[in-house]
């Protein structure tokens, strides 16, 4: 246990500093074929586009008190409304009720409505997740998320949000922090889409 708890620990200092890289527009590092097949099978809240209505998939490791994954779910509802399915695929190490809410998140009858509240509750200026944790993790939630960072950290990746899409010749490729919304595009292979929300404009 204390072995974990570093280990999330050392994850989250990381995943400050990703955050803190959120506007370079990191190169993109492609993953082996055997990821999508992992990642598919991972516990997530899907959102957006279902079924065959969905022109594009891409899959986010996100913590719920993330500001950058915050920012970067602001920056994808535009391209759900177009085709774009997404996986948040929780962790929760951040702060003390990271786990908390990530675990009522899985445990949500509607995922994407609660992942909708805790968004468009989100605390800027607290850098927090806008819903209550639950008291009490399951052992069947925290083997979920404890399944969770276990894949996040086999596939090599050390920050949130991480964001895996599929690029050229079908490859999978991930890239840490909040893309330049200019990348957005090409990124999940659909058409520019407008956003307005002002906080994302000086990430364009």
């Amino acid at each position: 246990m204390k072995k974990f708890t570093r280990m999330l620990i050392a994850a989250g200092a990381l995943a400050l500093s990703a955050g803190a890289m959120a506007a370079d527009a990191p190169e993109p590092t492609w993953l082996p074929a055997t990821a999508a097949a992992s990642l598919q099978h991972a516990s997530a809240i899907v959102e957006g586009a279902n079924g065959s209505n969905a022109k594009s998939t891409l899959y986010v490791f996100m913590d719920p008190n993330c500001i950058y994954c915050h920012l970067v779910w602001k920056a994808l509802q535009p391209y759900e409304a177009v085709g774009l399915q997404v996986h948040w695929i929780p962790m929760g190490f951040l702060k003390p009720d990271s786990a908390g809410k990530a675990a009522a998140l899985l445990e949500a009858k509607d995922g994407a409505a609660l992942l909708k509240e805790l968004e468009t509750h989100y605390s800027e200026k607290d850098e927090s997740g806008g819903i209550a944790p639950l008291a009490h993790i399951s052992a069947a939630d925290k083997n979920k998320l404890d399944d969770n960072i276990k894949l996040f950290q086999d596939l090599g990746f050390d920050g949130t949000p991480t964001l895996i899409y599929q690029g050229s010749g079908g490859r999978w490729a991930n890239v840490s922090g909040l893309p330049k919304l200019g990348d957005l595009p090409g990124m999940l292979n659909l058409p520019a889409q407008p956003i307005t929300d002002a906080e994302l404009q000086k990430y364009r």
